[in-house]
């Protein structure tokens, strides 16, 4: 999609929070105050997604992806960096001023049943955010315009009177997408939307949301750590750990040749997606803190390849093919010598 317009560009973002202090437990977290005291979610991260693609972003739990999430929808600001939507800066926005965004971007969350409100019924739950951002239209064509949209995320019509622990956890996802999609946005994120549903009901879902895109022209921004989801939705996947984006390519290339030792790794754990295992890198230790005590790659304590370099330089992101990025000391530094 390289001729294709950019609809959302993240630059050099960052976001971290109070780690526990482990001296004093019983003090509340805002009596931190040192920066080294401190967990970052984000580091540094880069991202851009053109108009109409879906880029899907994966990583274990715990990586960042949620955080990334609420920061593009403007549910919590960055310490540093920035988002812009069509060439516009929106992180910092007051109230006023995002409220445009608010009908051009919305998200679906991952889990359908906490995501809606439990003492409004179906119908209230369409109509409400309407009539909020559109308080000229008359309650019966919101009312009309609710069960269209009903229909067309496969609900009956029947089912608008009722509240939500009345419906089945498929059901009540395709009520979120519903209600993401009653402002008509452009763009949708979605953080994890499969995960709390059953396996048979995810295929559905996952058809839905394609659909949906084709019928509705919409970009995707996709939050997983199901890679047979990944696989099935994504024009492009951003591998994400600690933080940043080790690599990013088109789903071609990451499943078919991943060059991170950590998405081989990542994939390499799902041996039906995965299909070379003879590249598999295998991971040792556990995931970090993310408290910044040391310098370097954040993989460097899990990697077999590690080198000196790693250990004292953080990888930059490199364009080693055309649309393949990558963050890493071995893979470029190899490239560079046999260039």
């Amino acid at each position: 999609m390289t001729n294709t317009p950019v609809l959302l560009e993240i630059s050099n973002l960052h976001k971290s929070y109070h780690a526990p202090n482990k001296d004093h437990n019983w003090l509340p977290n805002f009596f931190s105050t040192s920066h080294s005291n401190r967990i970052k979610a984000i580091n540094g991260l880069n991202l851009s997604i053109a108009v109409g693609e879906t880029l899907c972003v994966v990583g274990e739990s715990g990586c960042g992806k949620s955080t990334l999430a609420s920061l593009v929808m403007g549910l919590e600001q960055p310490d540093q960096g920035y988002i812009s939507y069509q060439g516009n800066i929106i992180n910092g926005l007051n109230h006023t001023h995002r409220q445009e965004y608010h009908k051009r971007m919305q998200m679906v969350f991952q889990d359908p049943y906490t995501a809606l409100n439990p003492r409004l019924t179906v119908l209230h739950v369409l109509v409400e955010p309407l009539l909020y951002h559109q308080p000229q239209m008359k309650r019966q064509d919101a009312i009309d315009q609710a069960m269209a949209q009903l229909l067309a995320v496969g609900i009956d019509e029947s089912l608008a009177q009722r509240f939500p622990h009345q419906l089945s956890g498929g059901q009540r996802q395709r009520i979120n997408i519903a209600r993401a999609l009653m402002v008509c946005p452009e763009f949708i994120v979605a953080d994890e939307p499969l995960s709390a549903l059953d396996v048979s009901i995810q295929a559905q879902i996952l058809n839905l949301l394609a659909q949906l895109q084709h019928q509705q022209q919409l970009t995707y921004l996709i939050f997983s750590h199901n890679l047979a989801v990944v696989e099935h939705m994504a024009d492009r996947v951003a591998v994400m750990y600690e933080g940043q984006i080790c690599e990013i390519a088109s789903r071609q290339k990451i499943f078919n040749q991943p060059l991170h030792p950590y998405t081989q790794a990542l994939l390499a754990a799902s041996p039906q997606i995965y299909k070379n295992p003879s590249n598999y890198q295998k991971l040792v230790g556990d995931v970090p803190n993310r408290i910044p005590t040391q310098q370097g790659c954040s993989l460097q304590d899990r990697c077999p390849k590690a080198f000196e370099t790693c250990r004292h330089q953080n990888p930059k992101a490199k364009e080693i093919e055309p649309n393949h990025w990558l963050a890493c000391h071995l893979i470029t530094t190899t490239r560079m010598n046999s260039e």
